[in-house]
């Protein structure tokens, strides 16, 4: 007997096979399979009927050729592919246009790369001197013809190199057939987000002939009289209807059938899709757990971010999540319904892991494929090397909760599964040893996390050795609440709906990435384990809310110059505390930190030189603006620093010590005051930053309206809301308008962290009750010297003495109208000793 082939493979549709048997003897045919049937004529011909399988998994089954007697056997393996019938979905026509023109691009970044089907490259407005504005717009036109209908706009913005360019208020005219003039069509502000953004025409724009956009203002990283418009890809779009047979199921989402449909009714469909969907939902093992969900509206991260003050520091940008894997390589079919207009919907692939472990920065980071939805059927064609896993990015620039959840079902989507607290720990422990993909979602209450699902199920154990998921959620949320707490945002109700988020990495120890918070898979044993990371690793605790203090970080209120490292560990230290722990490498610095400013010790000699003050005097044409600020700069050519006693105002500054140092004085204002009579110290003067850029200034630590170092930190920051002129208005005398420190070309923020210092001083001594002037003169921050510090970047502090004296004067006469008190004797050195802030060890629940 023989049997050819010995294996075979087809795809998921139905076919009959003819097997070639050759065989002198008789012989019997079995096959293990309800998907085959086997038919097998008098004279010896076999055929295999082959069911369609409607199934999203390829299978196999052996069929058996025997003679007992003789004791012949023959197998042939039979495998058939899985579902294929997304591929039979229409999918929406791209109409690219025939010709294109702009009247302002930068050389190599015209409008044609715009629709040259590129994500990458991208047009972008004159770099250097045509800017646009509302008297000189962007204006980049479409030409098409011969085309019956555009049913939608796509405006991608740039996806990477930063955000500049982004389109903020857009006029978008159009033109048909018949048509001499542009119509308007509509007005849109699309708030310089990087979201995608929708164009609808209503019934579908008949006939275009051409498209044009007018934009009148975009990003810009400098400032609003400096602004650009860029664009990656402009997608002209047709719909195509793929729903002619879906009255077979009770709802627009299709995963339920009506009551009463039968087989025969199924096997009647012309749409294989609505087919296969049939079928599987009739045999009811069809699962709708994660692959069918409704998902709320979040506000804007980049919104969220301007409300909090720390510009470009993102939450969650991926709220939605799914429990869905998008294999590699796939199409998937994504119904979604509820969209609102003019709210842009995406989901987005992100494959965390991409092939590549490293330790340092040379590993694969995560990837990410975006993809607009819209209402109806979509078919995702993700083809990246490695899976990804489905998240639905819904947000909303302002009033989220006016919106409308959106449906979505995952059709035959791989159901990877995601962790939350509501479930239990034996449930959360079995969704990781089954998962598809090799990283999991844990969606807590305050924080997003991805992990491998392999370091979850061996290391997330609680304080008592058991399954531990729920407590270590439910630590990593309470990280941001105490977060939250510190920053003010609990007391002023302004927590956020949104999450924050951490994720595994493969490339580097600890990081602040693109997503949020970032630990190295090799670090998953440490982080995951309740008990080290809530009794023993407070180094864990102080990174985590290190990296998410970043996050958190006001620009440039309270991250001037030098700060970058240092005040985002309030944030650190304030967990820790909170924590219970009482011993850290981080407060060992204190005492090194007291000896250096309230000892003079290691400068007392007036022997030790600056290579920062030697730097700032290298960059003084930088200041020849100001002839007043010029010779300061000039003035730091010998480089020494003073002892204290022989010159407190050249004294050590803090830009020129270690972070810990930097970070003590601020450390201990808010043990001090926290525990003696202002229990909410800190979380006030976060808020009175916050209002500083407030019409009337903050009202917390004042009710006298704006205050002049809150206009002067304005002038700093870009001339803010015009800030200069209303300085020069109402303080014309002041040392800063009649020695132009600041003017309209010179108002960077990284130009002079003194504004910055200043109004904190006055915010923090308001708040205390004290003229702290003494306080910060002593730990270094009012010294009258120049100093060029590297911190991301290149950045100065500059005090002159008439911005000493003009300060000390004005700290002075808040003493006099009453509206605080001179410090007593001994108060400075009081503060400075303050304890650490020790409290008790949380229970934390599982």
């Amino acid at each position: 007997m023989i049997v050819a082939p010995h294996e075979q493979s087809i795809d998921s549709r139905d076919r009959t096979l003819c097997i070639d048997v050759t065989a002198n003897v008789p012989f019997e045919v079995n096959e293990d399979a309800d998907w085959v049937k086997v038919i097998k004529n008098e004279n010896g011909k076999v055929y295999l009927y082959i069911y369609t399988n409607y199934y999203n998994e390829s299978r196999s089954t052996t069929v058996t050729f025997t003679n007992a007697e003789k004791k012949l056997s023959h197998e042939l393996k039979l495998t058939q592919g899985a579902d294929e019938s997304v591929n039979y979905i229409p999918t929406d026509t791209q109409i690219k246009p025939v010709s294109a023109s702009d009247n302002n691009h930068q050389g190599g970044h015209d409008i044609s790369k715009t629709y040259d089907g590129d994500i990458y490259s991208i047009y972008h407005s004159d770099f250097y001197k045509n800017y646009i504005s509302k008297e000189n717009p962007a204006v980049l036109t479409y030409e098409f013809k011969d085309v019956e209908q555009i049913d939608y706009i796509n405006y991608c913005p740039r996806i990477n190199g930063g955000s500049n360019g982004n389109f903020g208020e857009v006029e978008v005219y159009v033109k048909t057939a018949g048509d001499e003039d542009f119509k308007l069509y509509n007005k849109y502000d699309w708030k310089k987000s990087s979201s995608i953004r929708t164009i609808n025409f209503e019934n579908g724009l008949k006939n275009p002939t051409a498209i044009q956009f007018k934009v009148y203002s975009g990003h810009s990283d400098k400032g609003e009289e400096q602004q650009f418009a860029s664009c990656a890809e402009m997608q002209f779009c047709v719909k195509t209807s793929a729903e002619d047979d879906y009255s077979i199921f009770t709802n627009d989402l299709y995963y339920e059938l009506k009551k009463g449909i039968t087989e025969a009714d199924i096997e009647k469909l012309d749409d294989p899709f609505a087919k296969s969907l049939g079928y599987q939902l009739l045999k009811g093992d069809y699962e709708t757990k994660y692959r069918v969900a409704e998902y709320p509206c979040f506000l804007s991260y980049y919104t969220l971010s301007n409300m909090l003050k720390a510009p470009g520091k993102l939450y969650d940008q991926i709220e939605g999540v799914t429990g869905i894997n998008i294999p590699a390589h796939s199409k998937t079919a994504v119904i979604v319904r509820g969209i609102p207009d003019n709210v842009p919907v995406q989901l987005k692939v992100v494959a965390w892991y991409t092939g590549r472990i490293g330790g340092n920065f040379d590993g694969g980071n995560p990837n990410t494929t975006t993809y607009t939805l819209r209402n109806g059927v979509n078919v995702i064609d993700y083809q990246y090397d490695y899976d990804g896993l489905a998240y639905i990015s819904y947000y909303a620039d302002e009033n989220p909760e006016k919106y409308e959840n959106i449906k979505v079902h995952f059709v035959n989507g791989e159901i990877n599964g995601y962790l939350s607290p509501e479930k239990s720990n034996e449930e959360m422990h079995a969704i990781c040893k089954n998962a598809k993909n090799r990283c999991m979602d844990l969606y807590g209450k305050k924080v997003h996390q991805i992990w491998e699902a392999k370091g979850l199920h061996s290391y997330c154990r609680a304080v008592d050795g058991k399954l531990g998921y729920r407590q270590f959620m439910n630590t990593i949320d309470s990280l941001i609440a105490w977060e939250h707490r510190s920053l003010g945002l609990e007391k002023y109700n302004r927590v956020p709906k949104n999450h924050t988020m951490a994720y595994v990495n493969y490339t580097y120890y600890m990081f602040q990435g693109s997503f949020g918070v970032s630990f190295h898979m090799d670090q998953q044993s440490r982080v995951l384990n309740c008990k080290n990371i809530i009794e023993k690793d407070n180094d864990a605790i102080w990174g985590l809310s290190h990296e998410w203090g970043h996050q958190h970080q006001m620009h440039p209120h309270f991250c001037w110059s030098g700060m970058s490292e240092v005040t985002n560990n309030m944030q650190s230290y304030y967990n820790i505390m909170k924590m219970g722990f009482r011993e850290s490498d981080k407060i060992n610095g204190w005492p090194t930190a007291r000896k250096h400013f309230l000892q003079d010790e290691g400068y007392s000699t007036g022997t030790k030189t600056s290579n920062s003050r030697r730097l700032a005097y290298n960059a003084r044409h930088k200041y020849s603006h100001s002839k007043d600020l010029f010779n300061l700069f000039e003035a730091m050519k010998d480089s020494v620093i003073k002892p204290i006693a022989e010159d407190k105002t050249k004294g050590v500054s803090y830009a020129e010590v270690g972070v810990n140092e930097i970070l003590c004085p601020l450390i201990m204002l808010h043990n001090y005051f926290t525990e003696n009579g202002k229990p909410d110290f800190m979380p006030d003067w976060y808020e009175a930053l916050r209002q500083s850029d407030s019409p009337e200034g903050s009202k917390i630590e004042k009710q006298s309206g704006i205050d002049k170092y809150e206009i002067l930190a304005r002038c700093q920051n870009g001339n803010l809301n015009n800030g200069l002129k209303e300085l020069r208005e109402k303080y014309p005398n002041s040392c800063w308008v009649t020695e132009e420190y600041i003017t309209e070309n010179k108002c960077d923020q990284n130009d002079n962290a003194v504004p910055f210092i200043m109004n904190f001083v006055r915010k923090v001594s308001r708040l205390s009750g004290y003229n702290l002037f003494p306080y910060f003169e002593q730990w270094g921050y009012l010294r009258q010297v120049a100093v060029e510090i590297g911190d991301y970047g290149t950045k100065y502090y500059a005090m002159t003495q008439k911005m000493y004296d003009e300060f000390k004067a004005d700290m002075d006469e808040l003493v006099k109208n009453g509206e605080i008190q001179e410090m007593p004797e001994g108060l400075v050195e009081k503060i400075s000793n303050s304890p650490d802030w020790f409290q008790l060890r949380p229970i934390i629940a599982n």
